[in-house]
């Protein structure tokens, strides 16, 4: 039986959605199972099922725009997918300015994103 609740529960997370509220009013949706693999914040919402089955929407706290959220939820997508995330966390931090580094810092921190947070950092 406990097998079985397990089963579903990954099931359900495979085919879920998050949708990343902002305070600026921007919405993002996302694979669930991506974005909750590397943001604490949304593993929290997923694992309490906030937003009924299938869809599960999380208010980013602080003042993160939808932009910033955007831009790191397109990284989680893309490190996801490379066959080499060293490689990739490389180009991609290597891409960035200044300002579009702090506020991808600023929005890691709030996602509970660590592991973005502390390459950036």
């Amino acid at each position: 039986m406990a097998a079985a609740a397990a089963t579903e529960e990954m099931t359900m997370m495979t085919t879920a959605v998050v949708v990343l509220r902002c305070f600026d009013g921007t919405t993002v949706a996302a694979a669930a199972e991506v974005v909750a693999a590397r943001s604490g914040l949304v593993a929290e919402a997923v694992a309490g099922g906030a937003g009924g089955v299938g869809r599960v929407v999380v208010d980013v706290p602080g003042n993160v725009s939808g932009v910033d959220v955007a831009a790191v939820v397109a990284y989680m997508e893309a490190r996801a997918a490379a066959a080499d995330g060293d490689a990739f966390d490389g180009e991609f931090v290597g891409g960035l300015t200044h300002d579009a580094r702090i506020d991808l810092i600023h929005a890691a921190h709030h996602l509970a994103d660590k592991a973005l947070f502390n390459l950036l950092a």
